[in-house]
């Protein structure tokens, strides 16, 4: 099936707020939008995926399709919006899959494309719908756009292969924008809003973790590993009861990560995702705290992801 193309004109002067991922995570959206001042000026464009993960499906769902009724809001359908994913965790009524079912899967612009996981050329009447709602790893298939590209679903700390970042990318070269931060997804996961104002980028962000004020300071790791979801694969060389020791396949590198957390794909190969990135932090910092395992913490700072070993809070 072709990909619905809808092509407009962005009123001038205008920000445009972009969120994707919501995966309904109702109170982090609302709450986002509250961060970045969202109010009835603004133009804003959601890259789908409402539906998935969290716990407030169908409120979410009512909430984007009552903004949408908004002349400056824009919806885009991703891959949990579409019917066969989410049977097992949401039954939609027919209203509320009609609107889903007639959501576009591109929006173009002036100056922009806007779709929920990538395009599979620069021609947008020629696009296959799934596509552009399912196309894993989309900034690093090689392809150059004249136009900047905003998209979703691939979270952007898979993109990262040392330290995990979850803020937005911008990929100058290929023009393409990527935004989504893991919600819903990772554990340290975030919920972005990229900003466009008058040809300038921005972003911000919400999370549900909660924060701590480390007393000791602590500089970044060197030769960092993060293991990403499609170089995910690992051999254990010792197991240990709060932390083990992995050998990452391409790399060769010995790295220790949580016990928990490693498994076996269907071909009974062990998987791992996970870094050994040490956070850099000053005494009296703020940080996140993802999880706590014995004496370690798992934090992240400014988007940024890692550890902090003598946390001293």
């Amino acid at each position: 099936m072709k990909a619905k193309v809808e092509r407009i004109a962005l009123p001038e002067g205008k920000r445009v707020i972009c969120v994707s991922d919501i995966h309904g995570s109702l109170d982090l959206f609302r709450r986002l939008l509250d961060k970045v001042r969202y109010g009835a000026d603004d133009v804003l464009i959601l890259l789908g995926d409402y539906l998935g993960r969290g716990r407030q499906q169908r409120e979410t769902l009512e909430y984007v399709m009552e903004m949408s009724k908004n002349p400056n809001v824009y919806a885009i359908r991703g891959n949990w919006d579409w019917a066969e994913w989410v049977t097992d965790i949401f039954t939609a009524s027919p209203s509320e899959n009609d609107w889903l079912e007639r959501l576009p899967h591109v929006i173009e612009t002036r100056g922009f494309i806007f779709v929920h996981a990538g395009l599979t050329s620069s021609d947008l009447d020629e696009q296959d719908a799934w596509s552009c709602m399912k196309n894993d790893a989309f900034a690093e298939n090689g392809l150059k756009f004249d136009k900047y590209v905003v998209t979703g679903h691939w979270p952007v700390y898979n993109y990262v292969h040392e330290a995990p970042c979850f803020n937005p990318i911008v990929d100058e070269e290929s023009k393409i924008i990527s935004i989504d931060g893991g919600n819903g997804v990772d554990e340290a996961g975030q919920l972005n809003a990229f900003i466009i104002d008058n040809g300038r980028f921005s972003f911000d962000y919400a999370d549900d973790l909660p924060e701590i004020r480390v007393d000791k300071a602590q500089t970044a790791g060197k030769e960092s590993l993060n293991i990403t979801w499609n170089d995910r694969f690992v051999e254990l060389v010792e197991k240990g009861d709060v932390f083990s020791v992995y050998r990452h396949m391409r790399s060769g590198k010995v790295i220790s990560l949580p016990t928990a957390g490693s498994w076996a794909d269907g071909e009974g190969r062990l998987c791992r995702c996970g870094t050994d990135y040490r956070l850099p932090v000053r005494a009296g910092d703020t940080v996140s705290v993802v999880e706590r395992y014995g004496g370690r913490i798992y934090a992240k700072k400014d988007g940024t992801a890692g550890w902090i070993l003598e946390p001293g809070y």
